[in-house]
């Protein structure tokens, strides 16, 4: 039965109710008591859905509800603005007030989900965001934040302003909860002290009273303000039948107070300023474990930062001001010199330099020109542009990456689980030693007071906390920092598995060449002109999106070559090109790929340079040449590969290209096996055969051809800088397409899951020291708060490390 039930106390939010103000409903024989109509209604709708379990199962630590609950209005107009594109449905982030435990989460998605238009929805319970998938043919926004606002909370639209707002009410009521438990504790141990001295020398009786009728006084709000947030979240522990640390805490500090006052009237010594000690010195560390996780979460804060605030967008011939919100793809935006651009966009007319390093790293200006993309949050140096938006602000390169970095930091490492399995058993077996320890000693010693504070010890000493915090602030910590040196990871998962990578696949086109490969030679077949088979390659390679294709058809420009786009063109992964010319069918690609055509004449393969390839062109049936093209290798792939092999991590190249040309190019690599002549799904099964030896497999694309092989390595890597594909088919991803970025995520990954393991063992340590140390009366309780608080923030200022983890 909640508490609710009574009549002072709203059994939908828990507050107060004031005389002649309750508003009642009838259900079953039994009478529920609200608050206000809004609370009332919230009940019948949860109870509707069938999702009565919600009151049983929350774990709330403040009653009551927001001031504007139940009172505000939406509107679509007001809300289209925060809209944006999500593949074919639409999507719109929400701030919810007043999600305070992972049982609003599991109702608001619920609820929400059952909208008709809803398709998906997700709540992260750390920053109260919430991200909506809707049909907007069949439910608006305005209905999904009414239906937010009829359970009691309070939407709003995700802003970066509104977010930070609810991170600093958040911290101001931490701080003015510890701030009023420190004042009013300082000024409790001076009465404290003279009772210590009465001990000793001598007191008299009306005075000792005195002062411990003033040290109740001043522990009261210690306890019951500033401690509220433990004491509501023990209550809620003990009616869901799930003990938490905040019963530990409760337990110490409303033990030691009600003792105390027991023997402020027995005439005994009181324990006033061990109650407000336990309460004081753990608000002291929850305050410090905000600030940790402010400072590990400041690479998504940084990464939105990077976006400007407002736009010059075009109304016809005149400029206006306007939100860089209210920007939909199509609309034009001027943009002057040192302003940065707003979205992702196209110039449509004037040149500049951009320094894309806030975006992607690359410290040099980049000229651009009319046609060339630009990223959001990039500077303009030079010259005023109009560009041209591609996508609403929203749905940027830059606000995708922190929206990715966001769920990474929520979604679970597999090693967390560990600590879930032991902090359920935790609680409960340290009441049992606590209470064992209390009998144990009363019998030995015939007295109350000493077996008490004994028996408190063992239970504030305990910290499960230092246990649940081991795993999620190194992922924090590690996922932010990692952030801010441009390396995503999409979870908490993926960064583990990527530490124990022990086998990398690299493609060879693209990856650990430039993939801006050149025609170096021509070789027509006897007979035939250069020119004319140059001009037959680039017609059926005009269509292709493969640096091959590129660069045949720039060879063919640069040199003034005419050639007319093929017709029936088709392109064969990992193989090459077919299409009519004229009236002849012609094939581009490997010679194997050309096998298949029957033909006869094709030269021996010759070993081409290092990072070169041959490509072979059939006619009409007959053969007609080849082409030798040269893709420079990347200068930092050899580091990457040593960075490797120093960490026992073995290298392997994938290529569709020859066997010898893969071999040639593993060579100068370092690498000690290539495999040639790989079509994309015979990559994929070489991976899962890696797989199915037992390895654990980092596979390294382009992105584009290799989607089979990055979904069946454990963790995939797409080296194609800030493009949708990187986006899309990566576990991890690189701001930039730079190597040494990769080598770096693999460092992060092992440093960040050593400090895991380093943190369950010193929460293990700890508490396997501190607990019989307690138990044998050798801890009192006020150093037993202060130890457990220094553990917590042990756990925490070891994740923090990982920030100092640097390229090299």
């Amino acid at each position: 039965m909640q508490p609710a039930e009574s009549a002072e106390v709203c059994f939908h939010c828990g507050a107060g109710i004031p005389h002649g103000m309750t508003v009642t409903e009838e259900r079953d024989g039994e009478t529920r008591i609200f608050c206000c109509p809004g609370c009332r209604c919230a009940w019948l709708l949860i109870t509707g859905a069938g999702l009565g379990e919600f009151y049983s199962r929350r774990d709330w630590q403040e009653p009551g509800i927001g001031a504007d609950a139940f009172r505000a209005e939406y509107h679509d107009a007001q809300l289209a603005r925060f809209v944006y594109p999500h593949g074919a449905m639409s999507a719109i982030d929400v701030i919810i007030e007043g999600i305070r435990c992972a049982t609003c989460v599991w109702l608001n998605e619920r609820i929400i989900g059952r909208l008709p238009g809803v398709r998906e929805v997700r709540v992260n319970y750390a920053t109260g965001r919430a991200r909506v998938l809707f049909e907007p043919e069949e439910i608006t926004p305005a209905a999904i934040f009414t239906r937010i606002g009829e359970l009691g909370y309070l939407p709003r639209p995700y802003t970066r302003s509104a977010a930070e707002e609810s991170a600093s009410r958040e911290r101001r009521d931490l701080l003015v909860r510890f701030g009023t438990a420190f004042f009013l504790t300082m000024q409790l141990m001076a009465y404290s002290f003279a009772l210590y001295a009465g001990y000793f020398q001598g007191i008299g009786a009306e005075i000792k009273s005195s002062l411990q009728l003033f040290s109740w006084l001043v522990t009261t709000p210690v306890i019951f303000y500033a401690g509220w947030p433990f004491l509501r979240g023990a209550w809620r522990g003990i009616a869901n039948r799930a003990p938490n640390m905040e019963l530990l805490i409760a337990i110490g500090a409303l033990s030691s107070y009600g003792y105390s006052i027991y023997a402020t009237f027995a005439g005994g010594e009181v324990y006033y300023e061990t109650a407000a000690m336990i309460v004081t010195l753990i608000l002291a560390g929850r305050l410090l474990e905000n600030m940790a996780k402010r400072r590990a979460t400041r690479g998504v804060e940084r990464l939105l930062s990077l976006t400007a605030g407002e736009a010059r967008r075009f109304a016809g011939e005149s400029v206006e001001t306007v939100d860089v919100a209210e920007l939909r793809t199509g609309d034009l935006v001027l943009v002057g010199p040192g302003e940065r651009f707003p979205v992702d966009g196209r110039i449509i007319e004037g040149t500049t330099d951009v320094d894309e390093s806030p975006a992607t790293g690359e410290p040099l200006p980049v000229e651009k020109g009319a046609g060339d993309r630009l990223i959001a949050g990039s500077i303009n140096l030079t010259g005023a542009v109009r560009i041209v938006c591609d996508s609403p602000a929203a749905d940027s390169f830059i606000a995708r990456v922190a929206r990715l970095v966001e769920e990474a930091q929520s979604r679970r490492a597999p090693i967390q689980g560990v600590a879930d399995r032991a902090a359920a058993f935790f609680v409960p077996a340290v009441l049992l030693l606590a209470s064992a320890t209390f009998f144990w000693q009363y019998v030995l010693l015939g007295q109350l007071g000493a077996p008490l504070m004994t028996a408190l010890a063992v239970v504030v000493i305990a910290c499960p906390c230092a246990l649940g915090l081991a795993t999620p602030t190194a992922i924090l910590a590690g996922t932010g920092a990692a952030a801010a040196a441009g390396v995503i990871f999409k979870g908490g998962d993926i960064l583990e598995r990527l530490s124990r990578v022990s086998v990398a696949v690299f493609d060879k086109t693209g990856t650990v060449t430039s993939g801006k490969p050149a025609v170096l030679e021509v070789r027509p077949a006897p007979g035939l002109d250069p020119r004319e088979l140059m001009a037959m390659a680039a017609a059926v390679e005009s269509g292709s999106l493969h640096p091959i294709g590129r660069a045949v058809c720039d060879y063919a420009r640069e040199n003034e070559i005419a050639f007319r786009v093929g017709e029936g063109l088709t392109t064969v992964a990992g193989g090459g090109v077919t299409g009519m010319v004229g009236e002849q069918l012609v094939a581009v690609g490997s010679a194997r790929f050309l096998t298949g055509f029957g033909v006869t004449g094709v030269p021996a393969e010759t070993d081409p340079p290092p990072g070169g390839t041959v490509i072979y062109l059939v006619a009409a049936g007959r053969y007609a040449g080849s082409v030798l093209l040269q893709d420079r290798l990347r200068d930092d792939a050899p580091a990457l590969i040593a960075s490797f092999g120093r960490s026992g991590v073995r290298s392997i190249l994938l290529s569709g290209d020859s066997a010898a040309t893969v071999r040639l190019a593993a060579g100068s690599l370092g690498i000690g096996e290539g495999v040639g002549e790989m079509s994309p799904a015979e990559k994929a099964r070489f991976i899962e055969e890696l797989r199915g030896r037992g390895e654990t497999v980092l596979m390294v694309g382009d992105g584009i051809n290799d989607a089979p092989a990055l979904s069946a390595a454990d963790v995939g890597c797409a080296i194609a800088g800030g493009t949708d594909i990187a986006l899309e088919t990566s576990d991890l991803v690189l701001a930039r397409a730079d190597l040494e970025r990769l080598a770096l995520a693999h460092r992060m990954a092992r440093r960040t899951m050593a400090v895991v393991r380093q943190n369950l063992g010193w929460a293990f340590i700890y508490n396997m020291v501190g607990i019989p140390l307690a138990m044998t009366g050798r801890l009192t309780p006020v150093y037993a708060a202060a130890a457990m608080a220094l553990s917590s923030l042990c756990v925490v200022g070891n994740s923090l490390r990982i920030t100092g983890v640097r390229r090299g």
